[in-house]
């Protein structure tokens, strides 16, 4: 699992201060603090910045200027160029992986880098990055925003970042809730149809997906209903 940490978001020559500041506010909603800015037109961290950061500023005063895109990403291991027209890096023969494909590539500390608002990533700034990667879109308005674009991609990586907060209950756990389940229908006098009643409980579990902690409480359900059952 790759800590936040290792991520560095890097953006290259933004123009408006307001998508700095939505960027900053969706690397804190996916987990991700480490942004790169590099030559900015103007100064980036503005009070219209930080407006839009909302409950994010901490990301925007962490943030760090450079020079150069070398020297935002020289510590980094993987450095990965975005763009919403991979035709266009053909000629220089830069890889264009489409973003599905983007977690098994990546090793080390990572850089993913975003071009300017008006042109994207220009050829020299390409040729800096290890491969690129493509957000497919609708080909009739294919160039997101790149707040969009930073919030698409970080979503796309933040499950090797978060644990997910439930556990999915293992199969043979979910089994034997089922069987519990079929034979208390079974000693049901008024269910008609028991085959189906006990496929639609399995069916909903399989949809339902439950956590061990759902499974144990329904376990204890049914075993309060069985012992309800066996009374005189």
């Amino acid at each position: 699992m790759m800590n936040a940490s290792e991520v560095r978001v890097v953006l290259v020559r933004p123009i408006y201060s307001s998508n700095v500041g939505l960027i900053c506010r969706a690397m804190k909603n996916f987990g991700f603090t480490d942004l790169a800015i590099v030559t900015p037109r103007r100064n980036i961290k503005t009070k219209t910045a930080y407006m839009y950061a909302k409950h994010s500023n901490e990301v925007l005063q962490r943030a760090q200027v450079f020079r150069s895109l070398d020297a935002a990403v020289s510590a980094c291991q993987t450095v990965v160029g975005t763009t919403g027209v991979p035709t266009r890096f053909h000629r220089q023969l830069k890889q264009c992986v489409l973003l599905s494909g983007l977690k098994s590539r990546l090793a080390g500390n990572v850089a993913i880098v975003f071009g300017s608002e008006g042109s994207g990533l220009n050829e020299s700034e390409t040729n800096a990055c290890d491969f690129m990667v493509f957000v497919p879109t609708n080909p009739a308005h294919a160039v997101l925003n790149v707040s969009h674009a930073v919030a698409v991609v970080l979503h796309a990586l933040s499950d090797m970042v978060w644990k997910p907060i439930s556990d999915v209950a293992p199969l043979g756990t979910r089994r034997v809730l089922e069987q519990k389940f079929a034979a208390l229908i079974a000693g049901a006098d008024r269910v008609k149809d028991k085959k189906k009643v006990a496929l639609s409980f399995r069916k909903l579990l399989s949809k339902a997906q439950p956590t061990s902690d759902d499974v144990r409480t329904l376990m204890a359900g049914l075993a309060g209903l069985e012992k309800r059952g066996k009374r005189p």
